[in-house]
This record gives structure tokens, C-alpha cells and sequence, in this order.
């Protein structure tokens, strides 16, 4: 049972719900490791490097780049296990829901009717691990200009637009259905 289900109408049916692949979401968060080593690496040296080490003051000041280099190589990682967590997604017959959150939740609701475009987008992490991620363009959304990657952090995609669905196994089965539904729903709404 979905920690989304209570979020559902009355008369609305999932029609596929699932969480993304864990290592195809959160191991992307690694990509900061080579930067947070450099940066470690310096404050170390600033600390112990210098003949005699660095003279008082500095000397602790330099504390807080060695925190800062550990910061940057765990905390996106721990941040990413943490959203997987309470990442979860639903497709029912009317819309896509969508939770993630690293402490707090986000929930997003995108109504059928206002989907434009469903494709399907496999990145290098994706090809690694068999997944893809899943985005549905709604009118006002565009795919120039920086972004959230699919993974909530960074720069690409979509701009201002996360996909709906990060790191699924199989995507293309689940685009498939979407668009199915989306079609259908479309359809239901123009001769009604």
C-alpha cells in the first residue's frame, strides 16, 4: 500500500506506482567526491603542509575547510539517500503524483489535461544501471536554460521542470502506460 493512496479521490484508480531504482538515484550524488578531496586536500595542507603548520588562528580556521571538504564529499550522498526514501510515485487513471523530500516532502499533482509531452530521457548513470527517467512537459514548461537534474541537484534537463518520474527500471514500459492514459483521458474530456 502507497503512502500516497490516502491522496487519491474517491473514484481515482492507480494505474502503476512504484519507487525509483536505488543506486540509479542516489550514486549520481558521487559526482561532487573528486571536487571534495581536492578542496580536503588543500585545507589538509593548508593545516599540516606548511613548515611549522599553520600559526594559530589559522590553524583552526583551516578546521572548517576540512569540515567543508568532508561536507562536500558525503553530504550529497546522504542528502540523496535520504530523499530516496521518501520518494514515491503513482500514476492513476486522471494524474501523476509525485512525493520526495530529503527532510521535508514535496508532493506534486499533474493533471492529464495539462501534459503537452511524455518522453523519455536515459543519462550516463542510466545506462549504467538499466534505468531512465521519465518527464512530463505540461504548457509553460520549456527545455532550455539550467535546471534541477533528474536527481534534484545540479544543472540539466528541463528548465524549472524536474522529471515526474527519476530512475526507473523500465521506463519505456511506464511511458508507454502514461501516455496511454494521458490519450484517453484526452479523449474522454472531448467528447464529453
Amino acid at each position: 500500500m502507497s503512502k500516497l493512496d490516502r491522496l487519491l479521490n474517491a473514484d481515482e484508480k492507480i494505474l502503476w506506482s512504484g519507487k525509483p531504482e536505488k543506486k540509479a538515484f542516489v550514486l549520481p550524488a558521487l559526482a561532487s567526491v573528486p571536487f571534495g578531496l581536492f578542496f580536503l586536500g588543500f585545507a589538509l595542507f593548508w593545516m599540516w603542509g606548511i613548515p611549522g603548520g599553520a600559526p594559530g588562528f589559522f590553524g583552526l580556521f583551516g578546521l572548517l575547510f576540512v569540515a567543508g571538504g568532508f561536507a562536500i564529499i558525503s553530504g550529497p550522498l546522504i542528502w540523496q539517500l535520504l530523499r530516496h526514501r521518501n520518494t514515491e510515485y503513482l500514476i492513476t487513471d486522471r494524474r501523476i503524483i509525485t512525493q520526495s523530500g530529503a527532510i521535508g516532502l514535496e508532493t506534486r499533482f499533474v493533471d492529464f489535461d495539462k501534459i503537452q509531452e511524455v518522453y523519455v530521457k536515459i543519462g550516463i548513470f542510466d545506462k549504467l544501471f538499466g534505468t531512465g527517467s521519465l518527464y512530463a512537459l505540461t504548457a509553460g514548461s520549456s527545455t532550455f536554460g539550467p535546471a534541477m537534474n533528474p536527481y534534484g541537484y545540479g544543472f540539466g534537463g528541463t528548465y524549472g521542470f524536474r522529471p515526474s518520474l527519476a530512475a526507473l527500471r523500465e521506463p519505456y514500459q511506464v511511458q508507454k502506460l502514461l501516455q496511454e492514459a494521458v490519450e484517453k483521458s484526452k479523449a474522454v474530456t472531448k467528447f464529453a
